[in-house]
């Protein structure tokens, strides 16, 4: 099983749309947890009663997601799609392993596009397979801890 490259302009094009609609929702449900942790409809009854707490939980949760977003959209604009060699940050990687995905190297992960009828996830280095893919080039293998786990994995394409 192997996944093709897609062109990386494309590529770097949809996750900064994917990315603006995102961080757009989080924005839009963070209001509303504020409003929801500072309504009188929330105000404590009893000694029991966490409403307010839990919502401003929620809000200051989707707070650190709308910095990390916004750090993401920030290194999105300056980002050239230019070509790399290695897995590293930019770089726009086709592995084959248990199965076969595309993944896009940024400071931040957690969001996803379709280019092309592919899914492109977004990890950062920090994430398992960013720690062990880190510098290595097309043709090169290696492994990951997962819960199921290990998992071998092939770099087939660097862009």
């Amino acid at each position: 099983m192997s996944v093709s490259l897609p062109d990386k302009a494309a590529v770097v094009a949809a996750l900064r749309a994917a990315l603006a609609e995102e961080l757009a929702g989080v924005e839009a449900m963070a209001a509303l947890a504020r409003d929801e942790a500072s309504s009188d409809e929330t105000r404590q009854e009893g000694k029991y009663d966490t409403r307010a707490t839990e919502a401003s939980y929620l809000a200051r949760g989707q707070a650190w997601r709308i910095a990390e977003l916004r750090q993401l959209s920030a290194w999105f604009e300056v980002l050239q799609p230019a070509p790399v060699e290695a897995v590293g940050l930019g770089a726009l990687v086709a592995l084959d392993g248990p199965r076969a995905q595309l993944v896009f190297v940024a400071p931040v992960g957690g969001l996803s596009a379709i280019v092309g009828g592919q899914r492109v996830q977004v990890i950062s280095l920090t994430s398992p397979l960013g720690v062990a893919g880190e510098g290595l080039e097309e043709g090169d293998a290696f492994e990951v801890e997962s819960p199921a786990g290990r998992q071998e994995w092939e770099i087939v394409g660097v862009a």
